[in-house]
């Protein structure tokens, strides 16, 4: 009988997957119930009015929102930085063990002496990678969900914008882990992966903030998947093409390449 690699794969980290969601879990509860403590605060908006247009983009705050509200203080507070780093850093670290991790690992090969094509292995890590970003996005949009109304959060802001905001966010993250799956599939070299994806996404992250005032990084700004979800802001808008159908299809290219490559080269 052949393995189910999916299944496998699922029951390793699920010790990993289940911290990192008490984690999330924290982090999210901790957002949601610091909220009514400003809520009547206008001088943050005084404050944080002040600094330069760079530094409010990369805060993640919006001129047409007050920091104070709902929408103005989940996009500065959780969209614009605390979600897309918890997802940055647990995909890109998923995404560069799926098949880099087992190999450098010496337990690709012994996974590979099964009745299983390279082909099936690298999807099925592929899948892997989605279920396991899904699952723990999962996990913050319930604890927001729940929350939010108790906490005055869903005052004049849909649940349906909340959910099109993180699973914006979401598509970010799978950018940013199909490159660290692309590098590693196609090297071997999970360290290579996690350097590589996590630079790249530090330097776009800068870009964007930079790009509305220095015009050169303007086109490096436009093809930035940071750019796609903040410039579209789906806190206001919902999940707008930009948001989800440009970061989807460059996530299924990446992948696609690292196992085009993977399934042709030879392992170590």
């Amino acid at each position: 009988m052949k393995p189910n690699v999916l299944i496998q794969a699922l029951w390793r980290r699920r010790i990993s997957l289940l911290w990192w969601s008490l984690g999330l879990i924290l982090m999210v509860t901790l957002v949601a119930i610091a909220y009514p403590t400003i809520r009547d605060n206008s001088e943050l908006d005084k404050t944080f009015g002040t600094l330069p247009p760079s530094v409010q983009a990369l805060l993640g705050l919006d001129p047409a929102n007050s920091l104070t509200s709902p929408a103005g203080y989940l996009n500065s507070q959780f969209y614009a930085n605390l979600l897309p780093i918890i997802l940055l850093v647990f995909s890109i670290g998923i995404a560069s063990w799926a098949i880099a991790g087992d190999e450098a690992g010496g337990t690709l090969e012994l996974l590979l002496a099964n009745p299983i094509s390279r082909l099936r292995l690298a999807l099925e890590r592929a899948v892997l990678v989605v279920v396991m970003i899904g699952l723990l996005t999962l996990v913050a949009l319930v604890t927001l969900g729940l929350l939010a109304p108790r906490v005055g959060l869903t005052k004049g802001l849909s649940i349906e914008h909340i959910v099109a905001a993180t699973i914006a966010t979401t598509l970010l993250a799978l950018v940013f882990a199909a490159l660290a799956f692309a590098v590693g599939a196609a090297t071997g070299n999970r360290s290579l992966a996690v350097s590589l994806s996590s630079a790249i996404a530090v330097a776009g992250f800068i870009i964007e903030g930079l790009g509305a005032q220095v015009k050169t990084l303007g086109p490096l700004r436009d093809i930035s998947p940071w750019h796609w979800l903040l410039d579209s802001q789906p806190l206001h808008n919902g999940l707008t093409w930009q948001a989800w159908l440009l970061p989807l299809a460059v996530s299924v290219v990446l992948m696609a390449i690292g196992i085009a490559i993977f399934v042709r080269r030879d392992l170590r």
